[in-house]
């Protein structure tokens, strides 16, 4: 995959995710769900307006500066690392939560190893510093996101009644 392609693509997942998380963020009930979502969707964004200021400097010529992205969320506050405790309790009609939270895994999982591969086929020490970086981060979100999937499971299958399979 070429620079250009690569970078369409990269840009093309940071708004998906933005997204995701934004109309996640507008759906669900739980507070601290919806800042995290919020805070996630902002991140995504400023992901796509780095990789846009880097795309054009880049495809016109001009020194490519890296965007100094801000400081990878953590979301371990808790046992419940996104959603309040008590949503755990509540969990049986909660379908909508559930797919977003496997979605955005799989976007996160899919941008890490996007961003992996740019960084280990570009020359550009920059570049490669910051695809490096980004696939990190990406893979950040990833883990929070099955975290909180791995601390939801259980009861999600039992109140579903999906044990029995």
């Amino acid at each position: 995959m070429d620079l250009k392609e690569a970078l369409k693509e990269a840009m093309r997942g940071e708004l998906e995710g933005r997204e995701l998380y934004s109309m996640t963020a507008a759906k669900v009930t739980d507070e601290k769900a919806k800042q995290i979502f919020e805070h996630l969707a902002q991140e995504e964004y400023s992901h796509y307006k780095a990789l846009e200021e880097i795309a054009i400097n880049y495809f016109e010529g001009k020194p490519v500066k890296v965007p100094k992205l801000s400081k990878l969320a953590s979301f371990e506050d808790a046992k419940s690392p996104i959603f309040t405790e008590d949503f755990k309790n509540f969990l049986k009609d909660k379908h909508f939560e559930m797919s977003a939270l496997s979605i955005g895994m799989k976007l996160e999982l899919e941008s890490s190893r996007i961003y992996k591969e740019m960084a280990e086929n570009i020359d550009d020490d920059t570049l490669k510093a910051l695809f490096s970086d980004l696939s990190k981060w990406e893979m950040g979100h990833y883990n929070a996101l099955k975290n909180q999937m791995d601390y939801f499971r259980e009861n999600y299958e039992t109140q579903n009644s999906l044990f029995r399979f």
